[in-house]
């Protein structure tokens, strides 16, 4: 009776560790609280069904490393974050299992452990949690480039391509060091290892060498996160400096206008003399014509959107055949430049690389706002097929350029302002909808 008890009580609290291990790395949604509730009901009565009934260190590790990637299934990430986050939270377990075990004598595999040391064992675990979720990992729940070898980062192409293989090389290292870690451990620990010195010193070299893994995904989160920042912040500089030029372009043209503004009032006069209204139309329509800027596509007063808009507008009508557009915005809007830039930035960034790629080669923007909210809305023709792994949109292009984790940045910023995100891929053609509330 008391054996079970302890059972059930340290496996109980091993899943209430586990529970903040995925809190640390992953967020869940509201609407999935109940599923995630189910599925840590499942991993802790098939723990206990498992540690009751068998005393094989081999398919006790295969359960438990099989029913921690099924609780990292309920949240959302990419692939390889889950796989080494279930690497990492079971190597923890398995180094302070060793470390407890190792510690009151020589235990042999398949031999009944010292009831205290599953007290111990647990408490080492929580420690571990402990010290990961104040001081190791800041940034929590984010994905970064080693998790996405296949999958777009939208930032300018300059910046893209070395750090991206280099931090993907830096993700993979950091998945086969717990991996590397619990095969070596293992391999002594079923060679039944007579010294027990040397269990727990190398258990205990192995659980500091992965806490630092925590730490090194940490400053890896850190530099992408920064390496993002810059790219938004260069598209930016590009923006206003585009919208510079356009500024001054207008300026050197009003200059030259009003230079010359004597000579054409004369000609009017002239013309309005004689009771010729088709030529003073004419005429004051080619005045107009002369101050417009072609490359001027948006002029709201809202300085941000303006020099965004310009910018991406430009480019995309550089290298599409067909790019319509149709925006209505207030001169203030309470969204952060910052933010804009990102969602209309990553949209139109992924839009254009992709519809450069199709047969079709065009692009829609919509931008509209109405009772305090701004609806958004791109598509863009595409060609080749788009793969999805659970929210998360990826390719198998060997240039590796459409729609990825832009989107779910994207995401996120709408989440800051509790709007509303659709995403469909039907008929070769990309469609993003946005709606963010209460912008005024």
């Amino acid at each position: 009776m008391a054996e079970m008890i302890t059972v059930l009580s340290t496996n109980l609290f091993r899943t209430f560790i586990l529970k903040r291990f995925m809190s640390i790395f992953f967020e869940i949604n509201i609407e999935e609280k109940g599923k995630e509730r189910i599925c840590y009901f499942v991993f802790f009565s098939l723990t206990v069904l498992v540690h009751s009934f068998f005393h094989f260190p081999v398919l006790n590790i295969i359960t438990n490393l099989l029913l921690i990637y099924f609780i990292t299934r309920l949240y959302v990430g990419v692939e390889k974050k889950k796989v080494l986050v279930t690497l990492l939270i079971y190597g923890i377990n398995m180094f302070c299992d060793i470390i407890a075990v190792y510690s009151f004598g020589n235990y042999m595999v398949g031999e009944e452990a010292n009831g205290m040391t599953v007290y111990i064992t647990t408490f080492l675990i929580l420690i571990c949690e402990f010290v990961v979720e104040r001081f190791l990992v800041k940034n929590k729940s984010k994905d970064f480039i080693p998790f996405h070898g296949n999958i777009l980062i939208a930032i300018p192409a300059k910046v893209r391509h070395f750090p991206h293989t280099q931090y993907t090389f830096h993700g993979n290292i950091l998945i086969a060091i717990p991996a590397i870690s619990i095969m070596i451990l293992l391999i002594l620990v079923m060679n039944n290892l007579n010294s027990r010195m040397i269990l727990i010193s190398v258990s205990v070299g192995i659980l500091l060498i992965n806490l630092l893994i925590f730490y090194l995904y940490g400053v890896l989160v850190d530099a992408y996160l920064k390496l993002e920042e810059r790219a938004l912040f260069e598209r930016q500089i590009a923006s206003y400096a585009n919208q510079l030029n356009i500024m001054t372009q207008t300026e050197e043209k009003v200059r030259t206008l009003k230079h010359d503004m004597k000579h054409h009032l004369n000609e009017l006069m002239i013309l309005a003399r004689h009771q010729n209204d088709d030529k003073v139309m004419d005429y004051i329509c080619d005045m107009q014509a002369y101050l417009e800027n072609p490359h001027e596509y948006i002029s709201s007063g809202n300085q941000e959107v303006d020099s965004l808009m310009n910018y991406m507008l430009n480019r995309a009508k550089t290298v599409l055949n067909h790019v319509n557009y149709e925006i209505n915005i207030p001169k203030e809007l309470a969204i952060r430049s910052f933010d804009l830039n990102v969602i209309v930035g990553n949209l139109l960034e992924n839009a254009i690389e992709s519809a450069e790629q199709s047969k079709e080669r065009w692009l829609e923007l919509f931008l509209n706002y109405e009772r305090g909210m701004l609806f958004i809305r791109v598509r863009n023709s595409y060609d080749n097929a788009i793969k999805r792994k659970g929210e998360i949109y990826i390719t198998t292009k060997k240039e590796k350029r459409i729609h990825g984790i832009g989107l779910q940045n994207v995401k996120n910023v709408v989440d800051t302002y509790k709007g509303d995100m659709q995403i469909s891929d039907k008929d070769n053609i990309f469609d993003v909808k946005i709606i963010l509330y209460a912008l005024l």
